[in-house]
Parts: C-alpha cells; sequence; structure tokens
C-alpha cells in the first residue's frame, strides 16, 4: 500500500474532495507547506526576496527586505535591507559564518560554520532573539515540516500553529497559521509549490502592527552574493551581542537628559547620580519592544521592592505624533492593552535617543552610579531581566 503522503498533492487540485474530506483546511494546509518545504528542499542555487511593507497603528508603513540565498553547495548569504542599505549581512562558507552591520565598521561577528545556517545564525546572534534562518534555507538544508513551521516564525512569532486553508485569488491557496501573539497568512501557489505573498498580524485592537510581504524566487548561483566581505582591518568578535556592543560609546559620561513622566513630572537623568539607572528605549510600534517591556517591567518590580538604589525606566521615544496630548493618550492606551505597570518616561522630539547616539528599538542602556554608560543592550534576549539584574548587583559592588 502506498504511503497516504504520496496523495497529498491531490488536496491541491481538487479542492472540493478536500473540502469535504478536510472542512477546516487544515490537513490541506499541512500538504501543502510541507510540498512547499520539498520545492525548496529540491531547489539547488537560488535566491530569494522576501519584500514586506509594515503598517504601524499610527498609519505609517515602512518598506523593508530580506534577501537571502544558497550555493550549490551549503554557502548561504542573508541580508537585510533597510531603506535601500544593507544593514546585516551574514555569508556562511568554507567552515565560517561572518556578520556585518553596517553601523560597525571595526569590527565583525565570526562563528564556524558546519552546513547548518540556522545553527550558526544562533550562535553568531548571541543572546539576540529576532535573528532567524529564512524557511528557504532550513528546509534546502534538510529541514523537516516543524523546522519549517519554525522559520515561518520569522524571529518575531510565538509557536505557530496551521489554522486552516482556502483558494484565493490569482489561482493561490492561502494557508492560515495563528501563534497566541497574532497570525500568518501565506499565499502558495499550488503548481510550482513557491510561497508568493504573506499577511501578517501581531498583537490586537489599536496597537496591532500589520504587514504585507511577497516572495521573489529566483533559481540559479547568487555569484557574488556568497563573497564574504572585505575584512581588512577589522577585528573578529564571537557574536552580534558583542558586534553592537562594540559600536556604543561605552564609559563615556551619559547625557543629562530631562524627560516627564506619565503624570507630568520632570526627571533629570543628572540628579540620579548615586542610583545604578536602567533604561529601556521602546515605541508603541516596535512588536518586539513589547516582550522587552516584560523584563522591564520584572526588572522594575525587582528594583522597586530591593532596598538597591536602582531606577528602571520605560523610555517611550519615536512615535510619529509631535502632539503630547496625543502621544500620552497612544502610550497610556499601550500600556493598558498589554496590562503593563510600569515606570515610563516620555522622549519628546527623540531628543534624549538622539543624545544616547541612536541605540535602536528595543534596546537598553545601563548607567552606572557615576552617571556613566556602563552596559548597553541591542534586541531582547530570551532570559534579559536575569542578565540585567546580574549586571545592575556588579556595578553595586564597592
Amino acid at each position: 500500500m502506498l504511503p497516504l503522503r504520496r496523495f497529498a498533492p491531490l488536496a491541491l487540485l481538487l479542492p472540493s474532495l478536500a473540502h469535504a474530506a478536510d472542512p477546516t483546511g487544515i490537513q490541506e494546509g499541512r500538504a501543502a507547506l510541507d510540498a512547499v518545504r520539498l520545492a525548496y528542499q529540491k531547489a539547488g542555487a537560488f535566491r530569494e526576496t522576501f519584500e514586506y511593507t509594515i503598517e504601524l497603528p499610527d498609519g505609517r508603513r515602512e518598506p523593508k527586505s530580506y534577501v537571502y540565498g544558497m550555493g550549490p553547495g551549503d554557502e548561504v548569504f542573508f541580508a537585510l535591507v533597510d531603506k535601500g542599505t544593507v544593514v546585516l549581512r551574514f555569508v556562511a562558507r568554507e567552515g565560517r559564518m561572518v556578520g556585518t552591520q553596517v553601523s560597525v565598521e571595526g569590527r565583525y561577528a565570526e562563528v564556524p560554520y558546519r552546513g547548518d545556517f540556522a545553527a550558526s545564525l544562533r550562535q553568531i546572534g548571541g543572546d539576540l532573539m529576532n535573528l532567524a534562518a529564512p524557511p528557504a534555507v532550513v528546509a534546502r538544508q534538510g529541514g523537516d515540516l516543524a523546522a519549517f513551521l519554525g522559520a515561518l516564525r520569522l524571529g518575531i512569532f510565538n509557536p505557530l500553529e496551521i489554522a486552516g486553508s482556502r483558494p484565493a485569488a490569482a489561482g493561490l491557496l492561502e494557508v492560515d497559521l495563528r501563534a497566541d501573539n497574532g497570525t500568518l497568512t501565506l499565499g502558495i501557489d499550488p503548481a510550482t509549490h513557491r510561497l508568493r505573498q504573506a499577511r501578517l498580524a501581531l498583537g490586537e485592537g489599536k496597537q496591532q502592527v500589520r504587514a504585507t510581504a511577497r516572495y521573489i524566487f529566483v533559481p540559479g548561483n547568487p555569484g557574488p552574493a556568497l563573497a564574504f566581505p572585505d575584512l581588512s582591518g577589522r577585528t573578529a568578535v564571537a557574536t552580534f551581542t558583542e558586534l553592537e556592543k562594540s559600536g556604543y560609546p561605552l564609559g563615556q559620561p551619559a547625557p543629562a537628559a530631562v524627560l516627564k513622566t506619565l503624570d507630568g513630572k520632570t526627571v533629570r537623568l543628572a540628579d540620579l547620580k548615586g542610583s545604578v539607572v536602567v533604561l529601556d528605549f521602546w515605541a508603541t510600534w516596535c512588536v518586539p519592544c513589547w516582550t522587552g517591556l516584560r523584563h522591564t517591567q520584572e526588572l522594575a518590580a525587582w528594583a522597586a521592592a530591593s532596598d538597591h538604589p536602582v531606577r528602571v525606566f520605560a523610555v517611550n521615544t519615536l512615535e510619529n505624533t509631535a502632539d503630547p496630548a496625543e502621544r500620552l493618550r497612544l502610550v497610556n492606551e499601550f500600556l493598558s492593552a498589554k496590562k503593563l505597570d510600569l515606570p515610563v518616561l516620555l522622549d519628546a522630539g527623540q531628543e534624549t535617543f538622539t543624545a544616547f547616539h541612536n541605540p535602536g528599538l528595543p534596546s537598553l542602556v545601563i548607567m552606572d552610579r557615576e552617571g556613566r554608560l556602563a552596559r548597553y543592550h541591542s534586541g531582547v534576549a530570551a532570559d534579559m531581566a536575569a542578565a540585567v539584574r546580574a549586571e545592575v548587583l556588579e556595578l553595586l559592588k564597592p
């Protein structure tokens, strides 16, 4: 008897029969995703672009893209492009994975590469949560359906489950995936088993962030994109965490910023000398910031309950409104929707963000008791609260 999986593609060609046996479309969706995975696995050398436009709650639209591909062997490149600039780039081949960042000129990150791009990316990413290997690369390197679904999380979704499928416009089959922090809908060409489109939604209510995307697949060797960058004059570090820290001016005096609390009180950072000060820079539209704020809330509760001279603030910045009343309403609605209770400071006109050397979002800066820039974290680590608490205690030692 032939295995049932051999007949899975028939579900794509006979939607009426598939619906009768699979009214929710979950089995059809699973078969379609597995067919996509197998198509990537057999693709040979290729280049693919994932173009997406983020739709922020305030109406802004921000286009970005990931570009990645593989050579005939296990060579891989992966780049994040923002406004036409390659912000991050990784090349993995010949036993090495090398990562560079546009804002850090004197250093690069490097780890060993043994033909598993996802594993090396986790290693070079350090403690950052939002670096994820492209689904196409995971599949091409032999990943099973579970690994493929994990890659479709894109570093932002919690674990995904297949929720259904249905025929869509232009002859595509749409497959719905659901996580407890959002939804992802993929448009698949059932004839070629290629991903064509995607729709994403993260969060809920007025703070929901949406995105629309398309996949552009080009077969053939990506050639020069697989070349290592010129590393002459650069120093290697082990992780991207170290790479980003190396570009931040630690040891310098912190800017003497003045900010307002949600109830209109003034906080002068210069007046907080004698305490270790933790600043979490965030915005309502920044999806990774939502996770970071959970850690900061935990830190703030710990600081308030301890006898240590520690102050913790979530610094709201880079919001797309100059109206103070609208800004206050937006932040309060966000905190209420996310059930967050922590000290918040408002960075009017992003002056503090600029003064703190544009640390990125999400980012966390720690000032020591002498008012110097002592620690810097870009992104969100899985154990961020515990790691920062340990750093704070270290800075409190005489």
